[in-house]
């Protein structure tokens, strides 16, 4: 999954003009700020197929958590977190790549217990 993460990280960083340093979000638990982040986040989750059709995949994140997980308690905890969010995560309108920012609040806000994505 790293890897995959990384691949696609780099592909989005240079389709939305992120600098280095505002890349360097994917490997935090930070709230995006600005369009760029907040659009990043949205290609890297697409890249991942954690978006899909312009909504949050219930399915893509399901198979994100088959590919990252091996435990059965860790597996558990992820399908929980990809459930709630799946029931919170809407687009806004008017804010430009909002799904990039509302994954990353639901994932932050309840995937304390879950190891989602790399860190630095």
């Amino acid at each position: 999954v790293k890897e995959i993460v990384q691949n696609v990280s780099k592909k989005c960083a240079a389709e939305t003009k992120a600098s280095p340093e505002q890349a360097k979000i994917i490997l935090t638990q930070n709230i995006p700020k600005n369009d760029v982040e907040r659009c990043y986040l949205q290609c890297v989750y697409s890249g991942v197929g954690v978006i899909k059709d312009g909504k949050f995949s219930q399915e893509g994140g399901n198979k994100l958590v088959a590919m990252r997980f091996h435990d059965a308690k860790e597996k558990e905890l992820a399908k929980q977190l990809i459930n709630t969010c799946a029931k919170e995560i809407k687009a806004k309108d008017g804010e430009k790549c909002s799904l990039g920012k509302g994954i990353r609040q639901c994932f932050v806000a309840h995937g304390k217990e879950v190891n989602f994505f790399p860190h630095a």
